[in-house]
């Protein structure tokens, strides 16, 4: 009795492909926090969800192995990307919480995450911030959803990737610097007026050591900027998170042409 046919093994080879790779590239399912049987277990279940519910099928016929190949890598490739885009937002909530902290002054403290490795004492904040707002907002739904209904957008035995892709992911990638200045500008406004200030007063009163009076002010001054400005960061987050939402689907309808 034949439990699997080949035609059908190449086809779980190639949703395992896409499945794994979106997995590898999305931060928080590839963090090594998350067990690695749970992730085995994740895979398995998406495949399985898959295979139950489009049922997708190839001809083993149609394929000799070169072929074989160049479609494991294609479904690699597409998934690896799809899982990009959030990458792009997280290192944007990132490095906004990078240039917050160099404002302040707490370069000096950084620490270590499991996850991202060495990062500043907001980034852990601003991390947290953001996969809070990508659950609360359901765009986690979109995500899963539209992972499935990929493979009826870009179907498996598809050999043509379009030129546009590539040209989306390194426009959008640039988008990092753009999006972080502007979580960050009320920040960089303000402790920028602080720093004028502290200047000016360094000039008319020299008695003032302003190097040890200044560090304090600027780590108070942030976080109570931090405090009032919560409702403006979160408002920003969530529009960074329907804007990711949009270049994940528009990613994907590229992927389809």
């Amino acid at each position: 009795m034949v439990l699997i046919t080949p035609d059908q093994a190449i086809t779980v080879a190639l949703i395992f492909s896409r499945i794994i790779a979106f997995f590898l590239a999305f931060p928080l399912i590839s963090s090594p926090i998350i067990p690695h049987n749970v992730k085995v277990l994740l895979v398995v279940s998406f495949a399985y969800f898959t295979m139950l519910n489009f049922n997708i099928k190839l001809e083993i016929k149609e394929y000799d192995l070169l072929i074989f190949l160049t479609l494991i890598l294609k479904e690699i490739f597409i998934g690896f990307s799809l899982g990009m885009i959030v990458n792009i937002f997280i290192g944007a909530f990132s490095y906004a919480a990078e240039i917050i902290s160099y404002l302040m002054g707490l370069t000096v403290l950084n620490i270590f995450n499991p996850a991202f490795g060495q990062t500043s004492v907001l980034s852990g904040y601003f991390l947290f911030l953001f996969y809070l707002l990508f659950f609360i907002s359901g765009a986690y739904q979109i995500f899963i959803g539209a992972l499935f209904k990929s493979f009826e957008v870009i179907p498996l035995s598809s050999f043509n990737i379009n030129n546009g892709v590539f040209e989306f992911i390194i426009k959008k990638s640039s988008d990092i610097f753009l999006l972080s200045f502007q979580m960050a500008f009320p920040f960089i406004l303000v402790l920028l007026v602080f720093n004028i200030v502290l200047a000016l007063v360094n000039r008319l009163i020299p008695q003032i050591n302003v190097f040890i009076v200044g560090l304090p002010a600027q780590i108070f001054i942030g976080f109570v900027i931090l405090i009032f400005a919560s409702s403006l960061i979160i408002s920003v987050g969530l529009n960074f998170i329907d804007k990711m939402t949009n270049y994940y689907l528009t990613l994907m309808k590229i992927f389809g042409r």
